[in-house]
């Protein structure tokens, strides 16, 4: 599961920037990771975005891991 998580992010991240998808600098997360994170929610834990996030940040992908209700806000806004 880790190296299919890797593989995703390195996917998305290549069609970020791909696109010339600009974000705040002042975020903590990049899309990349939000998008990444809600893909491993769907593929690996049925959809259960805690679940994901709490893998992400127990493995160490993603250190500063947003709280769940910015998790959600953040995803939703990356979708628009």
């Amino acid at each position: 599961m880790l190296n299919e998580t890797i593989a995703i992010y390195a996917i998305i991240d290549d069609l970020l920037k791909a696109i010339g998808h600009r974000e705040d600098i002042r975020c903590q997360m990049s899309d990349a990771e939000i998008i990444t994170t809600a893909i491993v929610a769907a593929i690996f834990f049925d959809g259960n975005h805690s679940k994901a996030c709490n893998y992400m940040k127990d493995h160490k992908l993603i250190p500063n891991m947003l709280e769940k209700s910015r998790f959600n806000r953040r995803l939703h806004h990356v979708s628009m």
